[in-house]
C-alpha cells in the first residue's frame, strides 16, 4: 500500500515588531479524509481569535495531494534565510505510515511553493470565504 499524505499544515508566523494582542500567527490545515480546509489567525498570546472551516470538493482534494505526493520528495527542511522583521513559515505533512515531513522557512518559497498558494487559495475562493492568508508570506 502506498504511503499517502493524509493532512498538510502551513504555519505562518509575523517575526516583525507586534504587540501580543496583534495576529501573529495563521494556521491552515487540509485534511485529505474530510475534504476539510481549516484556517485560524492566533494572536501572539497563542490564543485562536478567528477560525474558518471551509469544505472543499473531493476531485480537489485529490489534485492538491497528488500533486503534493508528487513534489515534496525533493524538498529540503530548511528554507530559512537570515532576515530582520520578516516572516517564518512551517509546513508539516502527516502520512499515512506516521511519518511527519516538516519543512521550515523565512522570505523564500520551497519548490512549488507558489504552486501550492495557487491551490490554497482556489479553495478559499471556491468557497467564497473572505479570508486573505498569508501562507508562504512570501508575495
Amino acid at each position: 500500500m502506498k504511503d499517502k499524505i493524509t493532512s498538510f499544515k502551513l504555519n505562518w508566523y509575523d517575526c516583525g515588531l507586534c504587540c501580543a494582542d496583534q495576529m501573529v500567527q495563521e494556521e491552515i490545515t487540509v485534511y485529505r479524509n474530510n475534504n476539510l480546509m481549516v484556517f485560524k489567525e492566533l494572536n501572539g498570546y497563542g490564543v485562536v481569535c478567528s477560525c474558518e472551516i471551509i469544505h472543499i470538493e473531493s476531485d480537489k482534494i485529490a489534485k492538491f495531494f497528488d500533486f503534493l505526493e508528487k513534489t515534496c520528495d525533493e524538498w529540503e527542511s530548511d528554507y530559512k534565510v537570515q532576515v530582520c522583521d520578516g516572516s517564518e513559515w512551517k509546513v508539516r505533512m502527516w502520512h499515512s505510515s506516521h511519518k511527519v515531513k516538516t519543512v521550515c522557512g523565512t522570505v523564500e518559497y520551497p519548490p512549488n511553493g507558489k504552486k501550492i498558494e495557487k491551490h490554497l487559495r482556489s479553495f478559499v475562493v471556491d468557497a467564497k470565504s473572505l479570508i486573505e492568508p498569508k501562507l508562504f508570506g512570501c508575495s
